[in-house]
């Protein structure tokens, strides 16, 4: 086993988009990017050997993402996984790597056409996710654990890479693998997006207090993979 870390936790927001709205990111529990990281509840297993692992290429998935102002407006969103490949071996997955399409970054609690389509813009531009110049996000994990928590079968520790910068993350995750199907969902994770340089109004600056766009943004992730 190596050692137990910081990791859906991740969203690979986290993406990490910074306000909010009612459509929360689902489960609860939480890990965090924010340093230090606290490690997570799980047990030990007998290791499973990489040699002779199968690849699933993952067929769909989406990163969930809420942001909020301490005073005021919240917005909820996604963010599509563009591809992964996943290795299994002995009906346990070994380690992976996703990719995160960031030009696909959505809001989805705005009516206003206008209103949201300027509210896509600007996350996609210098003040979050500068997509022009990093147009994917990626989530690269080698560790995965057993866990403690009834609804989250195991714990995924890895690493999520923003807009160049890399930090370690811990994501509580639901995963079944049938025959040559896998399915993973995640519990809510958070980041603090200023680990990933994204600063836009954050309390770390002096912002005015009815203008500050919380640090902490919860995450999840869903997807299904298949067996090549």
């Amino acid at each position: 086993m190596k050692r137990v870390f910081k990791l859906i936790t991740p969203i690979l927001w986290g993406v990490s988009a910074l306000f909010s709205c009612e459509n929360e990111p689902k489960p609860t529990n939480s890990g965090a990017s924010v340093t230090p990281v606290s490690k997570p509840d799980t047990v030990r297993v007998a290791p499973v050997p990489t040699e002779g692992a199968a690849t699933f290429t993952v067929q769909d998935g989406v990163v969930n993402w809420l942001g909020k102002r301490t005073v005021g407006n919240r917005h909820t969103g996604t963010v599509k996984v563009a591809s992964g490949e996943l290795k299994v071996n002995q009906g346990r997955l070994l380690s992976g790597k996703i990719t995160l399409d960031m030009n696909s970054v959505a809001v989805d609690n705005m009516k206003d056409p206008g209103a949201k389509s300027d509210l896509e813009s600007h996350l996609k531009d210098a003040d979050f996710f500068e997509v022009k110049k990093y147009p994917t996000g990626e989530f690269v994990f080698d560790e995965v654990l057993p866990s403690n928590m009834p609804d989250f079968n195991w714990v995924i520790s890895g690493d999520l890479t923003l807009k160049g910068k890399t930090n370690r993350v811990n994501i509580p995750v639901k995963m079944t693998i049938k025959d040559d199907q896998l399915r993973a969902q995640s519990a809510n994770f958070v980041i603090n997006r200023t680990n990933w340089g994204i600063n836009f109004q954050s309390g770390i600056l002096g912002t005015v207090k009815d203008k500050i766009i919380e640090d902490i943004v919860p995450l999840s992730i869903t997807l299904t993979a298949k067996k090549k």
